[in-house]
C-alpha cells in the first residue's frame, strides 16, 4: 500500500509526535498491517480530511473487492479494519470476500471532533448554502464520490455492486442524506441510530419528496439495501436525569427510525430493500459496535444477480 494513495499537498502519513511514558514499553504507536493514512486537502470545499484505507491481503475475487466507507474515521477505522481482518482469517469454506475499508475523519488524535462532525455530516437547511458550522453533508459526499473513490478504484480492484456505507449518529444522518439525494452512490447503506431529529427532523420531511421523485420505475436507476439499527434503550427513561430525559424525549430516536423504515418499505420498490431492527438493551453509544458488525456482514454479501430488464 505504500505510496498507493500519494497526493500532492498531503500531510505525512505518520507525523512526528511528542514522547509519552508508553515509549518505555515499546517502539511507538501500534499499526494495523495493510493500512495507510494521510491528510487529504479538498480544493473544492477547502477542508482537510484524514483518510485511512485498509487493503486486504488476499487477492480480489473475480468481480473485485467489496468496499465499506465510513465517516468518523478516527473512531471507526481501527474497529472496522480489525473486524475485516478477523473475517479474512476464518476457514476457507466460511470466509467472506476480502473487504476494503475506507474511513474518513479529521486531523488529530481525538476519537471525535464534535464541531467538525456537525459541520460535515449534517444536511444544509432547505434552500440554504452550508454554514461554517453545519450543513456540509453534500460537500463530504462530493469529496468521497469525486476524489476518494476514484483514487481507490485506480489502486485496487473494486466491485461497484458492493459499495457500502456505515455511519452512526450524525454519521447515520449522513447516510440517510446520501440515500435520499444520491441513491446511486452506495448500493448498501447501513445506519446506526441516525440523528434524524436534526434541525427539527428536516430529513424526515425529505422522505416524501424522495418517494415522489422516484415514483416511476424509470427514475430509479439504483439498487440499494438500507440497513437501519437503533438501540432499544434510546427512549425517554423516567429514571434518567432531567436533562437526559428531556433530550431523549425531543429526539425520538426509535420512533423516527421506525417511521423512516415504514415509509420506505411502503413503496414496495424492487430497487430498495429496507432492514430495520431495534437492538434490545443498548443505548445510543452502545449500538454502534453491533451495528458495525452487521454492516460489515452486509458489505461482504455476494452481489445479487442483475435484475431482468
Amino acid at each position: 500500500m505504500a505510496g498507493g494513495f500519494g497526493m500532492a499537498g498531503c500531510a505525512p502519513a505518520r507525523p512526528l509526535r511528542a514522547r509519552t511514558p508508553l515509549d518505555s514499553l515499546g517502539d511507538g504507536p501500534a499499526q494495523l498491517p495493510g493500512t495507510t493514512q494521510a491528510d487529504w486537502h479538498d480544493p473544492d470545499s477547502g477542508h482537510t480530511w484524514r483518510v485511512w484505507v485498509q487493503a486486504p491481503a488476499a487477492p480480489a475475487p473475480a468481480g473485485g473487492h467489496p468496499v465499506l466507507v465510513l465517516p468518523d474515521g478516527n473512531a471507526t477505522f481501527a474497529l472496522a479494519a480489525q473486524l475485516a481482518r478477523n473475517s479474512a482469517s476464518r476457514p476457507a469454506e466460511l470466509r467472506p470476500d476480502p473487504l476494503v475499508v475506507i474511513a474518513i475523519g479529521h486531523p488529530g488524535d481525538a476519537p471525535y471532533d464534535h464541531r467538525l462532525r456537525q459541520r460535515d455530516y449534517t444536511p444544509p437547511a432547505p434552500g440554504a448554502l452550508p454554514a461554517a458550522d453545519r450543513g456540509g453533508a453534500d460537500r463530504w459526499l462530493d469529496f468521497v464520490a469525486q476524489q476518494v473513490l476514484p483514487r481507490v478504484r485506480a489502486a485496487l480492484p473494486v466491485d461497484d455492486r458492493r459499495l457500502s456505507f456505515f455511519g452512526h449518529s450524525y454519521g447515520g444522518l449522513l447516510g440517510v442524506q446520501a440515500l435520499l439525494t444520491r441513491p446511486a452512490l452506495f448500493t448498501r447503506c447501513a445506519t446506526a441510530s441516525p440523528s434524524l431529529w436534526w434541525n427539527g427532523a428536516q430529513v424526515m420531511r425529505e422522505v416524501d419528496a424522495f418517494v415522489q421523485r422516484h415514483a416511476a420505475p424509470s427514475t430509479r436507476p439504483f439498487q440499494v439495501h438500507l440497513q437501519l439499527r437503533v438501540g432499544g434503550d434510546e427512549h425517554a427513561d423516567a429514571a434518567a436525569t432531567p436533562e437526559r430525559a428531556r433530550v431523549q424525549r425531543e429526539r425520538h430516536m426509535i420512533a423516527h427510525a421506525r417511521t423512516l423504515a415504514e415509509r420506505l418499505q411502503a413503496t414496495h420498490w424492487p430497487e430498495l430493500d429496507v432492514d430495520f431492527a431495534v437492538l434490545p438493551g443498548l443505548d445510543h453509544g452502545a449500538v454502534m459496535l453491533p451495528a458495525l458488525v452487521d454492516a460489515i456482514a452486509l458489505a461482504q454479501r455476494p452481489a445479487a444477480p442483475p435484475r431482468p430488464t
